[in-house]
């Protein structure tokens, strides 16, 4: 599959970058696995043109394979993969890059552009990893101790200090400790209160994209769309603070009008 185009190098392709980067570890572990469909990952070679190899193997941390455009074998180094993608059931997963130039295209050119790649190209799937090294593994992480009805868990990955103050400075009342402390205790009771009468929410067996929506200082917005098995799709926006020691914190979710 020969994927060579031109990008514009705007804020949602270095997202998408920044996406690839942070789950090709999901790629590595289906290839040390022996997954037997369509590999490959995108580097930039000698003459510094961005290049795909495909058939990828792992071996001493080089990915190894052949280059699409011509079938020679190369070595490339971990380090050096900007991107990577598989086939799955005729499906893309991966290919960032990809979905950016697909994403520039009218519907038209979509279709013909998803012939020419020989995948169906969609949303995708965002396999980051489930802890708070990112904004979106917390918002994994914390929707799988959902899952697991673990209260102590969510709690981990939450700030409700960091929330109140946050309601503080928009509503335009005085940050103090005393304030801090008793909007603090509002919100996690609230926050338990919420969970006994509504329950806890179930995230197995869902689909995730996510978008970055906006940032400010330490804080990202983050929009999850969340694809279900029977194909319903729900949009959620959250606010997640980079902490520091303690990683990413899932705060509020964002109320839509």
């Amino acid at each position: 599959m020969n994927k060579s185009f031109q990008l514009e190098e705007n804020q949602e392709y270095l997202y998408l970058l920044y996406k690839a980067k942070n789950t090709i570890w999901h790629f590595n572990k289906l290839i040390k696995e022996g997954y037997m469909g369509y590999t490959s990952i995108k580097f930039k070679n000698k003459d510094e043109i961005f290049v795909w190899l495909e058939d990828v193997r792992i071996e001493d941390g080089y990915y190894s394979g052949v280059l699409a455009e011509n079938g020679n074998p190369e070595n490339v180094p971990f380090s050096e993969a900007v991107d990577w993608l598989i086939i799955e059931n005729q499906r893309m997963l991966g290919g960032y890059t990809i979905r950016q130039y697909r994403n520039m295209l009218g519907e038209e050119d979509k279709l013909n552009f998803e012939i020419y790649c020989g995948a169906r190209i969609d949303d995708g799937d965002d396999f980051f990893r489930p802890d708070l090294t990112t904004p979106e593994g917390a918002i994994i992480r914390i929707e799988e101790f959902y899952n697991n009805k673990d209260l102590d868990g969510i709690f981990s990955c939450k700030d409700f200090r960091k929330e109140a103050e946050n309601i503080m400075i928009d509503h335009s009342v005085v940050v103090n400790e005393k304030n801090l402390t008793m909007i603090t205790a509002a919100l996690k009771t609230s926050f338990v209160d919420d969970l006994e009468i509504s329950g806890f929410p179930n995230f197995e067996g869902i689909e995730r994209v996510f978008t970055l929506k906006d940032q400010r200082e330490d804080q990202h917005l983050i929009e999850e769309k969340v694809i279900y098995r029977d194909g319903a799709i729900t949009k959620n926006e959250l606010w997640v603070w980079n902490s520091g020691p303690s990683g990413w914190k899932v705060l509020n979710l964002v109320e839509k009008n």
